[in-house]
Protein backbone atom coordinates (compact mmCIF):
# COMPACT_ATOMS: atom_id res chain seq x y z
CA UNK A 1 0.00 0.00 0.00
CA UNK A 2 1.67 3.13 -1.04
CA UNK A 3 1.64 6.41 1.71
CA UNK A 4 -1.13 8.80 1.50
CA UNK A 5 -0.19 12.55 0.54
CA UNK A 6 0.16 14.61 4.38
CA UNK A 7 1.84 17.83 5.30
CA UNK A 8 5.57 16.32 6.09
CA UNK A 9 5.69 15.69 2.19
CA UNK A 10 5.60 19.06 1.74
CA UNK A 11 8.33 21.17 -0.34
CA UNK A 12 6.32 24.62 0.26
CA UNK A 13 5.82 25.50 -2.90
CA UNK A 14 1.77 24.83 -3.74
CA UNK A 15 2.17 24.26 -7.29
CA UNK A 16 4.81 21.51 -6.67
CA UNK A 17 2.90 20.31 -3.59
CA UNK A 18 -0.37 20.04 -5.87
CA UNK A 19 1.45 17.87 -8.18
CA UNK A 20 2.51 15.66 -5.63
CA UNK A 21 -1.00 15.41 -4.16
CA UNK A 22 -1.46 14.58 -7.67
CA UNK A 23 1.00 11.72 -7.89
CA UNK A 24 -0.06 10.32 -4.81
CA UNK A 25 -3.27 9.94 -6.30
CA UNK A 26 -2.14 8.52 -9.44
CA UNK A 27 -0.37 5.86 -7.25
CA UNK A 28 -3.13 5.21 -5.24
CA UNK A 29 -5.29 4.39 -8.26
CA UNK A 30 -1.94 2.38 -9.57
CA UNK A 31 -2.72 0.25 -6.14
CA UNK A 32 -6.49 -0.06 -6.44
CA UNK A 33 -6.31 -2.07 -9.81
CA UNK A 34 -3.33 -3.77 -8.76
CA UNK A 35 -5.26 -7.31 -7.52
CA UNK A 36 -8.16 -6.52 -9.70
CA UNK A 37 -9.25 -7.64 -13.38
CA UNK A 38 -9.16 -4.99 -15.36
CA UNK A 39 -8.87 -4.00 -19.41
CA UNK A 40 -5.36 -3.60 -20.84
CA UNK A 41 -7.13 0.00 -21.91
CA UNK A 42 -7.95 1.22 -18.44
CA UNK A 43 -4.05 0.25 -17.68
CA UNK A 44 -2.73 1.69 -20.79
CA UNK A 45 -4.91 4.80 -19.62
CA UNK A 46 -3.83 4.99 -16.79
CA UNK A 47 0.14 4.45 -17.70
CA UNK A 48 -0.41 7.13 -20.74
CA UNK A 49 -1.82 9.63 -17.77
CA UNK A 50 1.04 8.70 -15.03
CA UNK A 51 3.81 8.86 -17.43
CA UNK A 52 2.30 12.46 -19.33
CA UNK A 53 1.73 13.92 -16.14
CA UNK A 54 5.10 12.38 -14.43
CA UNK A 55 7.26 14.23 -17.49
CA UNK A 56 4.54 17.38 -16.69
CA UNK A 57 5.81 17.47 -12.68
CA UNK A 58 9.70 16.86 -13.72
CA UNK A 59 9.88 20.18 -15.63
CA UNK A 60 8.10 22.12 -13.21
CA UNK A 61 10.00 20.92 -10.42
CA UNK A 62 13.17 21.60 -12.09
CA UNK A 63 12.22 25.15 -12.92
CA UNK A 64 11.50 25.51 -8.96
CA UNK A 65 15.06 24.18 -8.46
CA UNK A 66 16.26 26.43 -10.94
CA UNK A 67 14.72 29.37 -9.09
CA UNK A 68 15.50 28.93 -5.65
CA UNK A 69 19.13 27.99 -6.65
CA UNK A 70 19.10 24.35 -5.92
CA UNK A 71 23.22 23.13 -5.81
CA UNK A 72 22.16 19.69 -6.72
CA UNK A 73 19.76 20.74 -10.12
CA UNK A 74 22.05 19.00 -12.25
CA UNK A 75 21.71 15.39 -10.51
CA UNK A 76 18.32 15.86 -10.00
CA UNK A 77 17.59 16.43 -13.37
CA UNK A 78 19.90 12.90 -14.30
CA UNK A 79 17.38 11.10 -11.98
CA UNK A 80 14.51 12.61 -13.59
CA UNK A 81 15.83 11.71 -17.32
CA UNK A 82 16.61 8.14 -15.78
CA UNK A 83 12.97 7.51 -14.26
CA UNK A 84 11.69 8.51 -17.31
CA UNK A 85 13.91 6.38 -19.52
CA UNK A 86 13.20 3.60 -17.52
CA UNK A 87 9.40 3.89 -17.67
CA UNK A 88 10.18 3.69 -21.56
CA UNK A 89 11.83 0.27 -21.26
CA UNK A 90 9.11 -0.97 -19.25
CA UNK A 91 6.63 0.32 -21.28
CA UNK A 92 8.42 -1.22 -24.77
CA UNK A 93 8.44 -5.22 -22.86
CA UNK A 94 5.28 -5.32 -21.61
CA UNK A 95 3.86 -8.92 -22.18
CA UNK A 96 0.33 -9.19 -20.68
CA UNK A 97 -1.75 -7.43 -18.84
CA UNK A 98 -0.72 -8.53 -15.47
CA UNK A 99 2.74 -7.93 -16.49
CA UNK A 100 1.34 -4.34 -17.48
CA UNK A 101 -0.24 -3.40 -14.28
CA UNK A 102 3.13 -5.10 -12.40
CA UNK A 103 5.04 -2.55 -13.73
CA UNK A 104 2.85 0.21 -13.75
CA UNK A 105 2.65 -0.69 -9.76
CA UNK A 106 6.56 -0.65 -9.66
CA UNK A 107 6.36 2.78 -11.52
CA UNK A 108 4.40 4.20 -9.08
CA UNK A 109 5.39 3.24 -5.83
CA UNK A 110 8.82 1.98 -6.53
CA UNK A 111 10.30 5.10 -8.80
CA UNK A 112 7.66 7.85 -8.31
CA UNK A 113 7.02 7.58 -4.49
CA UNK A 114 10.65 7.03 -3.57
CA UNK A 115 11.56 9.87 -5.65
CA UNK A 116 9.71 12.37 -3.91
CA UNK A 117 10.17 10.75 -0.47
CA UNK A 118 13.87 10.72 -0.72
CA UNK A 119 14.93 12.92 -3.57
CA UNK A 120 12.41 15.95 -3.28
CA UNK A 121 12.52 16.03 0.62
CA UNK A 122 16.33 16.67 0.12
CA UNK A 123 15.43 19.96 -2.07
CA UNK A 124 13.02 20.84 1.45
CA UNK A 125 16.19 20.13 3.34
CA UNK A 126 18.08 22.31 1.84
CA UNK A 127 15.60 25.11 0.93
CA UNK A 128 14.25 25.51 4.66
CA UNK A 129 18.43 25.49 5.52
CA UNK A 130 18.81 28.65 3.58
CA UNK A 131 15.95 30.51 4.76
CA UNK A 132 17.43 29.72 8.14
CA UNK A 133 20.27 31.00 7.36
CA UNK A 134 19.33 34.13 5.83
CA UNK A 135 17.36 34.71 8.90
CA UNK A 136 19.76 34.43 11.24
CA UNK A 137 22.82 36.43 9.23
CA UNK A 138 23.77 39.57 10.95
CA UNK A 139 24.45 42.29 8.73
CA UNK A 140 26.91 45.46 10.13
CA UNK A 141 23.86 47.51 10.93
CA UNK A 142 22.60 44.46 12.71
CA UNK A 143 25.63 44.47 15.63
CA UNK A 144 25.88 48.11 15.22
CA UNK A 145 24.46 49.73 18.37
CA UNK A 146 21.98 52.38 18.42
CA UNK A 147 20.28 55.53 20.06
CA UNK A 148 17.26 56.47 20.61
CA UNK A 149 16.93 60.23 20.18
CA UNK A 150 13.45 62.32 19.64
CA UNK A 151 12.77 65.89 18.48
CA UNK A 152 9.01 67.64 18.83
CA UNK A 153 7.73 65.60 15.41
CA UNK A 154 4.86 63.21 17.15
CA UNK A 155 6.26 59.64 17.13
CA UNK A 156 9.18 60.13 15.38
CA UNK A 157 12.12 58.62 16.58
CA UNK A 158 15.74 58.97 15.26
CA UNK A 159 18.44 56.25 15.37
CA UNK A 160 21.84 57.55 16.34
CA UNK A 161 24.68 55.75 15.81
CA UNK A 162 27.32 55.31 18.88
CA UNK A 163 29.90 57.08 17.28
CA UNK A 164 27.46 60.37 16.75
CA UNK A 165 25.69 59.68 19.74
CA UNK A 166 29.21 59.83 21.73
CA UNK A 167 30.00 62.88 19.57
CA UNK A 168 26.60 64.53 21.39
CA UNK A 169 27.38 63.63 24.34
CA UNK A 170 31.54 64.67 24.78
CA UNK A 171 31.14 67.96 22.82
CA UNK A 172 27.68 69.48 23.32
CA UNK A 173 27.05 69.20 19.74
CA UNK A 174 23.39 69.31 18.36
CA UNK A 175 21.98 67.47 15.68
CA UNK A 176 18.53 69.06 14.13
CA UNK A 177 15.64 66.91 12.98
CA UNK A 178 14.99 67.72 9.30
CA UNK A 179 11.01 67.80 9.32
CA UNK A 180 10.96 70.16 12.27
CA UNK A 181 14.25 71.68 12.50
CA UNK A 182 14.59 71.41 16.36
CA UNK A 183 17.64 69.90 18.60
CA UNK A 184 17.45 65.85 17.99
CA UNK A 185 17.12 64.45 22.40
CA UNK A 186 17.99 61.43 24.22
CA UNK A 187 14.84 59.83 24.59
Amino acid sequence: MPPKWCDKYSIHNDEIDKQHKKLFELAANVEMISDKPVHKGQIKFLLADFFNYMKEHFAEEEKYMAKIGYPELANHQKIHKSIIQSMIDLIQNIKSTNDLKEKLNIIASKWLLEHILREDMKIEKWHQAQLNKKDNETTSEDLQEFYEYVCSCADKIHKVPCEIHQKIQTTNASYKCKTCQEAIRLK
